[in-house]
């Protein structure tokens, strides 16, 4: 499967994978949803992942690697920004520890149930094949690591 990225990249893209996954996991809230359902219907956000998603990016001198955590955090974010289905293949990978076939799944899913149009290279097949759930997490860490 990896065959289209050289052993370099690869062992790259892992030792970076690791290092952000430690950091990322810490900073992100182990709640998304409480039980309450907005004025639209829809659940809304946990408190803590409220406060997480729109904090002011303010230092906490008291944490142990605070200062890399955050700045860990803030490359996500700006990714999160700036290509948005990387950043989700790598929170999925990296946060929620699915494996690259579950994730291609999960994209495949998503984008029946968006109806977006199949790729012209692939009129009748999948959206998404697991060299592709593979490359989006190497581009996103190419970019955590440029821009860390």
């Amino acid at each position: 499967m990896s065959s289209f990225l050289s052993a370099e990249t690869m062992q790259d893209t892992a030792h970076w994978a690791g290092w952000f996954a430690s950091d990322w996991k810490q900073e992100v809230p182990d709640r998304i949803h409480c039980a309450e359902v907005g004025l639209d219907g829809t659940p809304r956000w946990h408190p803590d992942f409220e406060r997480w998603l729109t904090r002011d990016e303010v230092r906490r001198p008291n944490r142990r690697n605070g200062d890399q955590r955050l700045r860990t955090t803030k490359v996500m974010r700006r990714l999160r920004r700036v290509a948005v289905r990387e950043y989700e293949v790598m929170y999925r990978v990296l946060v929620l520890g699915e494996r690259l076939e579950e994730t291609t799944t999960w994209l495949n899913d998503r984008a029946e149930r968006n109806r977006i149009p199949h790729p012209p290279h692939r009129p009748d097949g999948p959206h998404y094949i697991e060299k592709d759930t593979m490359a989006l997490v190497v581009a996103g860490i190419a970019y955590a690591k440029d821009y860390w």
